[in-house]
């Protein structure tokens, strides 16, 4: 899998600050934004490390960023 994950978590975090109405998603986009700032360094997280919610949450993420 190759992207740019600190973009993608660049924009899951602003993302999570328009979420007034849903803090459950808001706390899950950053959490998941954290996790990507530490990914594909030697001890941070890997693809494999992430759910498969996790990882649907990151491509729809990926793909809506890249829409814009």
């Amino acid at each position: 899998m190759s992207f740019n994950a600190a973009a993608v978590g660049r924009y899951m975090s602003d993302l999570s600050y328009k979420l007034h109405n849903n803090l459950e998603m808001a706390n899950i986009l950053c959490r998941i934004a954290d996790d990507l700032e530490t990914f594909g360094t030697p001890f941070g997280k890997r693809w494999k490390d992430f759910n498969s919610f996790e990882k649907k949450v990151i491509l729809e993420c990926k793909r809506q960023m890249e829409a814009r």
